[in-house]
């Protein structure tokens, strides 16, 4: 081996097999590479313009003009939310409280579209992921916070070759009404190269024994719908807020014999208990601790595996943007034998 002066005299003679040494020693230290993700998944609520305020009027006084400036100002969170969608690039996101000004509010509630405002959520975002194509279909349930259209949306890099909406809300509640516990879930079905057809439903349900809408009965006639139009999918991914805590009375019901799975729980098993929201956020007001109440489920007879699972838009990774965290899931074609979480 060369001394250090024989090298600096003769530097181009002696630099290539001292980079070939290097390398391969650094190679032998350096840990393999993941492998790459067949399918990428987010989900995320977006809580309907609620993480910034009009100060000193309630949402009810809110004006077009006073709207226009809250979704003005929401433009550093949306910012956030495309620079997080371009770091993850996932292939399927998934979106609740999808929030929507209706300009023209004396329209009644069966003839507005949404969709029709630039305001909506959907549009904002897309807006500012210029090289990012995705097809997109969505639908609203309610007025949240009394004046907002709030829904629900599937995006998807691959193009939708099928897409509807359906209330699994009670039968005797008006669609699109000022009863904020109605919910109606989009979905769609779209190609993957080299894996097939793929279901996907975008959830926002309502909570376990709620008097009015308890989360049994939207969360059965959901799984009606799902059994109903993804028989021919070998892929069927429900992602959303299922408002039921991981572990929980609501949880088991939402798996037990469901013939689905809990993804974040089985790429993640030590984050089992991983908030997904903070203690008293909307709607879990009586909470005095953080609870995951948003999943991935998929099929257990998928040939897609869960291998890597994690929280995003946290205050750690990309930023927050909402009183929800995300959650983002990557897949892999199945190894057999890979035991399930949940489900049959």
């Amino acid at each position: 081996m060369p001394n250090e002066e024989e090298i600096l005299r003769n530097p181009i003679t002696y630099l290539p097999g001292i980079t070939i040494a290097m390398a391969l020693v650094l190679g032998a230290c350096m840990e393999p590479a993941p492998p790459a993700a067949d399918l990428r998944i987010l989900t995320l609520n977006l809580h309907t313009y609620q993480e910034v305020d009009t100060a000193g009027l309630p949402e009810s006084e809110l004006t077009d003009e006073l709207a226009q400036q809250r979704v003005e100002a929401y433009g550093a969170i949306f910012d956030r939310i495309a620079t997080g969608i371009s770091e993850l690039d996932p292939d399927l996101v998934c979106l609740q409280e999808v929030g929507e000004w209706p300009d023209g509010k004396c329209i009644t509630p069966g003839a507005l579209k949404f969709g029709s405002s630039d305001s909506n959520m959907v549009h904002q975002i897309l807006s500012r992921l210029p090289d990012r194509r995705y097809s997109y279909t969505m639908d609203w349930s309610h007025f949240g916070w009394s004046v907002w259209l709030e829904g629900s949306a599937v995006l998807s890099k691959y193009p939708l070759s099928f897409s509807e909406s359906r209330f699994i809300s009670n039968a005797d509640t008006i669609p699109h009404s000022n009863d904020w516990k109605s919910r109606n879930v989009p979905m769609a079905k779209l190609e993957v190269p080299g894996l097939g057809e793929v279901s996907v439903f975008s959830v926002h349900t309502g909570w376990w024994d709620d008097p009015d809408e308890p989360f049994q009965q939207q969360y059965r006639r959901l799984m009606v719908w799902v059994e109903e139009v993804s028989a021919s999918s070998p892929v069927t991914i429900l992602c959303g807020d299922f408002n039921v805590a991981a572990g929980s009375a609501g949880y088991e019901f939402m798996l037990e014999g469901s013939g689905f799975a809990d993804q974040y729980a089985l790429a993640n098993p030590d984050g089992f208990l991983d908030a997904t929201i903070g203690a008293g956020a909307d709607g879990w007001e009586e909470s005095d601790d953080g609870r995951r109440i948003d999943y991935v489920l998929m099929n257990d007879d998928s040939p897609l595996e869960a291998v890597r699972a994690r929280r995003v838009f946290t205050s750690g990774e990309l930023g927050r943007v909402s009183d929800h965290v995300g959650v983002f899931v990557e897949f892999r074609l199945e190894e057999a034998g890979r035991p399930q979480v949940g489900g049959k």
